[in-house]
């Protein structure tokens, strides 16, 4: 009889058990856990892995562009060529301003043949981080500050002749290249200060002794200064915060 009792005892407990737990439901929770967290893992690695949209790969590849030799080396060709055409697009304000001058004149030729010897200097493991404080600097300002200038006048007198474009363009890319470049191949602090200085002495040679280069109209005269000190102090302020303490 006890043996009897003590069994019915057992199996009334065992039928007042939740039916979860009669089942061994517990012990397989974690299992059906484990599994939610694979698929959410694999969904993770799918989310990764899925295709990007094409401003998100053109960024991409433009911010590889230091890493890509080949493409570096283009971009040396490039700017040498457009910097031996700054040169004699200046030729008359050259010619018409005695030599000792002349280093502060051609002001967009200087910074991009600046800059391609510092992308040669970095492709050769020869790096110039004095150097490169200036052209960054020098490339991020002057080709901003063209952008500006033409841009307003063509939007004032309705005037976009081929050169202008062209202009544009090609000085937009200047920036565009420093600012790349400088992330990858930060310039030196201290001579980011000295590049800076310069930059704003050669806003005084150029509005207060009249070295700027020759302007497409008075209609931008006023803007042509206002840009060039504004772009002084944002370009510096840029290249300084990507600049490095060597």
């Amino acid at each position: 009889m006890d043996e009897a009792r003590h069994r019915a005892q057992q199996r009334a407990r065992y039928e007042a058990r939740p039916p979860a737990r009669r089942h061994g439901a517990r012990s397989r929770l974690p299992q059906r856990e484990a599994g939610a967290s694979g698929q959410g893992g694999r969904a993770a690695r799918k989310g990764r892995n899925a295709p990007q949209a094409p401003w998100a790969r053109a960024a991409r590849w433009f911010l590889d562009l230091p890493g890509n030799r080949p493409l570096t080396w283009l971009l040396v060709v490039v700017n040498a060529i457009g910097s031996a055409w700054g040169f004699w697009w200046y030729h008359d304000q050259l010619a018409a301003t005695p030599r000792w001058m002349w280093p502060v004149v051609p002001d967009s030729p200087t910074a991009s043949t600046l800059f391609t010897v510092a992308l040669i200097l970095q492709l050769l493991g020869r790096r110039s981080t004095v150097l490169e404080a200036f052209a960054y600097l020098t490339m991020v300002k002057y080709g901003l500050w063209t952008v500006v200038v033409l841009g307003a006048y063509g939007n004032r007198t309705g005037l976009w002749d081929p050169e202008a474009v062209m202009l544009i363009a090609s000085h937009a890319g200047m920036a565009i290249e420093a600012a790349i470049y400088q992330r990858a191949y930060p310039a030196a602090r201290r001579a980011v200060l000295a590049a800076w200085a310069w930059a704003a002495f050669n806003d005084l040679v150029d509005y207060g002794a009249g070295l700027h280069p020759y302007l497409p109209g008075p209609e931008v005269a006023g803007l042509a200064w206002q840009a060039a000190v504004a772009l002084t102090v944002l370009a510096g302020a840029f290249v300084y915060r990507h600049a490095s303490d060597a």
